[in-house]
């Protein structure tokens, strides 16, 4: 059976995740709740994928900066 696979990426200049999170409390909550119901694509298969994953970091590609360290959701 075919699905649905979604990929998201959203840059909030000027923010930090502490408040990316106030400004929408929704988002995170969300964001794991589907999480939580998807499957890897072949799970349990010889060819499974890990395309169950949510993450975040600080970006500075619009300044030149290296990225900050990755945190998973």
């Amino acid at each position: 059976m075919a699905g649905t696979k979604l990929k998201v990426w959203f840059f909030f200049k000027d923010k930090t995740p502490a408040q990316v999170n106030k400004e929408f409390p929704q988002l995170l909550p969300a964001i794991k709740a589907a999480k939580a119901k998807a499957s890897k694509i072949n799970e349990g298969l010889a060819n499974e994928e890990m395309t169950v994953t949510a993450n975040y970091h600080i970006c500075g590609h619009d300044t030149g900066e290296a990225c900050g360290e990755v945190h998973e959701i």
